[in-house]
């Protein structure tokens, strides 16, 4: 990404360098050593604090009798990790549904609902032996109807597009590593002949809940309010990391904010933990450790994105909306390609693919397939931004054709399809690809940032979706080579002229 960002300003397709400032170069270079830094640690806590708090929990959860306390346990854990999800603290700053300090509050809480709810329906699915492929269309059916009352409104459907970002965004290197050891833990220990199937599919199941959430809040929002673009001013490289670290009159400062999503986490574990799991003294502290990592990592990576790659986001998007529209769309698509090896959250997923399904589906497989899909996405991304029309063109036949590849692919290709496509759309989607979206909606606009809301957002929302298409034609082809395969050996086995010797 680094190198992609530099060939762009050196070869004057997208020149980082602005009018009012000669330094962005140093900006994207400091930025991403913080980013790198920021989300390795993040990454090393959450292995050890995010993802055993999801193991135990799933392990606990799947032998209580008492339905009420898995559902309160999984929806209280499910809403206070989302809270803690890195890319909807970043894109709770770039949207406005309300004026005033409460917006972000306001989005950040109504996703978290959305999450922590359909986390319970997606739990209790894996313990009641409930088929994954039913529920998927159930709740698609019933996400696309509450669409239809939403773009029927000329004003409200401007936020169509964030709505099912809303989905994606949920996602990421925070919930995922929990979501999935959640999963695992509750299949493993309630068993039966599909328990490698249920490990998997409960990310795809959560990453529906907001977009519902999201919608209900917007049907029942009046107003619009217009986009504001974020304005850093001339401020220093040093201070544009202080200012996005340190509480201050602009902010909160990621500081504060990774612990008011943090904090709340460790109190409910420690909480269920006293009364149902009781680890010892020494798992204790490995977990207090763990979010140690986790708190200073997210704190960085947050600044990182504040302070750099947003802002090195959008100056490369309406740079690049000055070049010819193919130019554009292909710099979009290369981009695309390599911004799926950026996200930690896919690297956990493609691992525990590999460790479940005994080698036989590969992290490269898997990888190469999401990087396909996810340049699609973010070309199409583009085209939207350079002619300007509905995301409902991509996402109503491209969520119908994941729908009925569902039926022809096995269950267990479904269940990672959706759930890759809920880890492809991270922390970096939304802290530099959806930036640079928007730049180039502005400058294709002159300036104009009345358009942003309908052309800039849905990024994240392709992202996630074109994968799960990815990895279900994938799950087909294995399907028919493995078919194949079978066939080739009994016309072996069946032929008459074999002399068959059979070692018991």
């Amino acid at each position: 990404m680094i190198a992609i960002i530099l060939i762009l300003h050196f070869t004057n397709l997208a020149k980082i360098t602005t009018e009012t400032s000669s330094s962005n170069i140093w900006l994207v270079l400091i930025g991403m050593v913080v980013l790198i830094v920021g989300l390795a640690l993040f990454q090393i806590g959450a292995s050890s604090s995010l993802s055993k708090v999801g193991e135990y929990m799933g392990t606990s959860l799947s032998k209580q009798k008492n339905v009420f306390i898995v559902v309160l346990f999984s929806l209280t854990l499910g809403l206070l990790i989302t809270c803690a999800e890195p890319s909807i603290i970043i894109v709770s700053k770039q949207v406005t549904i309300i004026p005033g300090p409460a917006n972000a509050f306001v989005l950040v809480g109504g996703i978290a609902i959305g999450v922590g709810v359909f986390l319970v329906i997606g739990v209790l699915r894996i313990i009641r032996h409930k088929p994954l492929k039913l529920w998927y269309v159930f709740f698609y059916c019933l996400t696309f109807m509450l669409i239809s009352l939403i773009a029927i409104d000329p004003e409200r459907r401007k936020l169509l597009p964030f709505i099912f970002d809303a989905g994606g965004v949920t996602t990421g290197s925070g919930t995922v590593p929990f979501i999935l050891a959640l999963g695992a833990g509750v299949a493993t220990v309630r068993g039966g002949k599909n328990a490698t199937n249920d490990s998997f599919g409960l990310v795809g199941i959560a990453s529906i809940g907001p977009i519902i959430s999201t919608a209900l809040l917007i049907m029942i929002n009046a107003n619009v309010p217009p986009y504001q673009l974020a304005n850093s001013g001339d401020m220093t490289i040093l201070m544009r990391f202080v200012d996005a670290f340190i509480p201050s009159m602009t902010g909160y400062g990621s500081s504060v904010e990774v612990l008011i999503a943090i904090a709340p986490i460790l109190i409910i574990f420690f909480i269920y933990n006293a009364f149902y799991i009781k680890l010892t003294k020494k798992k204790v502290i490995s977990l207090l450790i763990g979010f140690a990592y986790a708190y200073v990592g997210l704190a960085l990576f947050l600044s990182a994105t504040t302070a750099s790659m947003s802002p090195v986001g959008a100056i490369v998007g309406q740079k690049l909306a000055s070049q010819k529209d193919i130019t554009v769309i292909l710099v979009s698509f290369v981009i695309g390609l390599v911004t799926i090896l950026c996200e930690p959250a896919v690297h956990v997923l493609t691992k525990q693919i590999e460790d479940i399904s005994d080698g036989r589906i590969t992290k490269i497989t898997v990888l190469l397939t999401l990087s396909l899909g996810v340049g699609v996405a973010i070309c199409l991304a583009a085209i939207r931004a350079v002619f300007k029309f509905s995301i409902l063109y991509i996402v109503i036949p491209g969520y119908a054709l994941a729908l009925a590849l569902s039926f022809f692919s096995q269950d267990i290709y479904t269940a990672i399809a959706f759930d890759s496509g809920g880890t492809a759309s991270g922390p970096m989607a939304a802290s530099f690809v959806l930036p640079m979206i928007i730049g180039i909606v502005i400058g294709r606009a002159d300036g104009k940032v009345n358009d942003v809301y309908e052309y800039g957002f849905g990024v994240v929302a392709l992202i996630a979706m074109t994968p799960i298409i990815a990895i279900q034609i994938l799950g087909i082809i294995q399907k028919i080579k493995s078919d194949q395969a079978y066939s080739i050996m009994r016309k072996h086995v069946y032929s008459v002229e074999d002399a068959q010797i059979i070692n018991f």
